[in-house]
């Protein structure tokens, strides 16, 4: 057994050993390409000259191989021009592939993606889409949609899409939306996921597109209004809106299909996707709703997920009479769940979002004490990563993102018999991949509320070191401090709550005795109240 252990080591130094060795020769190569010595051709973009080594090259680019390795005259000239690459781009590529580092950010993401996508250099393409995919947002998604079919990146449009038709009451007032030629246009008002509160909506966007330039789009009057679902439209607004809007009065088969859609000539339309806001999801197994704060209405959804034993809104890890090994994704958009590949095994972690990365830290093994492990889960390329550890180990804690840093606080450490209730905090920036600790909180506590309004840090009830909490205090981020807050009406051992606006909903969570809580608070941050609001639903059952 020890042989066997000790041969893993041996193997294990060995790998380092050949790893260190190809990072140096590698080095080495780039350090005599930046002298030009040992060259063997050079590249020239736009009248610059950089010399570099034909099989480096080769070895990271399939356009480059067959360049070098096939009957091309570039297999033999001293010099092989470039065109359509800038050479501040072809600088950072020849880095990258001597060095295996290089830095993407907005001013070279598109450049890059466009070049390593010409040569095939594939890890830099997707580096680059994935750097594109963290800032999609309303101003652009139509155009990385187009950038994405260009450069053959699949995932990324997909995402691009979806953005697009989720947020399209946003979309559709900027000029990327009004710029669209008709058939982009068309493929965009087609689209059964165009997320609506109501079919006028998409109508009014189809109007903007065709005043912006009447005089050019007149001619696509009749196949702008087929994107529209007439039947959808309630009577009144096609009325009194449709019917009189000057640029389909004197075209007579746009009025005919007015007039079919008031008389209910026309067929069924397909319902767009319904737009709700700030809705709020609880889940446990297989009886979830929507809390729409707005009128405190709830509405079932048909997801099944693994039941969790107290974990109310958390669908990672977890327990229930076994040890869950696996992740649970409910896709708001599609209405359905997914098992996309368990993290480490555990129960009592805590997880929140950045940048499309889903970060889930701490938690305890089966009976066991708490750890300090933190990952992440990449919604673009589906896959876990183990991350730099936490300072503390902790279990049942809570964790925030706020301004790009990931905040952990509070939590319990050691064991469920023996542990410690923690007071203290810690932060971690992502770009550095570093922990650093933070000024504590006024109380110990576990299994509270944790969420992030104006630059302020709420941690709500939970439980302390002698029983359940009342107590709220916010962290400052800003200065460092924690100060108290309202104290809740009741004292908890477990709180679940989530921000809309500047108020703290808390919907679910367990009191002294077990009891559970039969009231949705409000807690309002810019005057420091707590409110009761009547439930409207059973939620009993979340707590259980």
């Amino acid at each position: 057994m020890a042989s066997s252990s000790c041969a893993k080591k041996n193997n294990r130094k060995s790998a380092i050993r050949e790893r260190t060795c190809l990072t140096n020769y590698m080095g080495f190569l780039n350090h005599v390409r930046k002298q030009g010595s040992l060259c063997d051709v050079t590249l020239v973009v736009q009248g610059k000259r950089l010399a570099a080594h034909r099989a480096v090259l080769a070895a990271a680019s399939h356009v480059f191989r067959l360049m070098f390795t096939t009957r091309m005259k570039e297999s033999v000239s001293p010099e092989v021009e470039l065109r359509s690459v800038e050479p501040e781009i072809l600088e950072l590529l020849l880095e990258y592939i001597y060095t295996s580092q290089i830095t993407v950010d907005s001013t070279n993401a598109e450049s890059l993606l466009n070049v390593a996508n010409q040569y095939q250099i594939e890890p830099v393409k997707m580096m680059c889409a994935k750097f594109i995919f963290g800032q999609i947002d309303a101003t652009n998604c139509l155009g990385i949609s187009v950038l994405s079919d260009r450069m053959n990146c699949p995932e990324l449009k997909a995402a691009a899409e979806e953005f697009s038709y989720l947020h399209f009451t946003d979309v559709c007032r900027l000029d990327e939306f009004l710029n669209l030629d008709i058939a982009q246009l068309a493929q965009l008002l087609h689209q059964d996921k165009l997320t609506v509160y109501c079919e006028t909506q998409v109508y009014d966007a189809a109007v903007r597109w065709l005043k912006y330039n009447i005089p050019s789009r007149q001619q696509h009057i009749v196949d702008v209004l087929r994107c529209i679902r007439l039947p959808l439209v309630p009577k009144t607004f096609l009325s009194e809106t449709v019917k009189t809007e000057p640029l389909f009065q004197d075209n007579p088969h746009c009025l005919q299909m007015i007039t079919r859609a008031m008389w209910d000539l026309g067929e069924l339309s397909q319902p767009r996707r319904k737009k709700y806001d700030n809705c709020i999801g609880l889940f446990n197994g297989n009886r979830c709703y929507y809390f729409d704060p707005k009128d405190y209405s709830w509405m079932s959804i048909n997801c099944k997920l693994s039941k969790r034993q107290n974990r109310v809104g958390s669908i990672l890890g977890g327990s229930h009479s076994f040890h869950i090994k696996h992740t649970d994704f409910y896709n708001i958009l599609r209405n359905r769940c997914s098992r996309p590949g368990p993290p480490t095994p555990r129960e009592n972690m805590s997880a929140c979002v950045f940048e499309g990365k889903i970060f889930t830290s701490g938690g305890s093994e089966a009976g066991g004490s708490a750890v300090d492990l933190f990952e992440s889960y990449d919604t673009m390329t589906e896959s876990w990563q183990v991350n730099t550890s936490m300072l503390v180990s902790r279990c049942s804690h809570a964790s925030v993102e706020a301004n790009g840093l990931i905040y952990v606080c509070g939590g319990l450490t050691g064991n469920s018999v023996s542990g410690r209730v923690l007071r203290n905090c810690e932060v971690y920036d992502p770009s550095t991949q570093q922990w650093r600790k933070l000024h504590e909180m006024r109380v110990a506590r576990k299994n509270h509320g944790l969420v992030v309004i104006d630059n302020k840090i709420y941690a709500v009830g939970g439980e302390g070191s002698t029983g359940g909490l009342d107590s709220v205090e916010y962290y400052d981020i800003t200065t460092n401090k924690w100060h108290a807050a309202s104290r809740m009406p009741w004292r908890s051992l477990s709180v679940k709550c989530v921000p809309v606006g500047d108020v703290i909903f808390v919907l679910a969570g367990r009191g002294l005795g077990a009891q559970c809580l039969t009231n949705v608070l409000e807690y309002h941050t810019k005057t420091n109240r707590l409110v009761h609001q009547l439930n409207t639903v059973d939620i009993n059952y979340m707590n259980n």
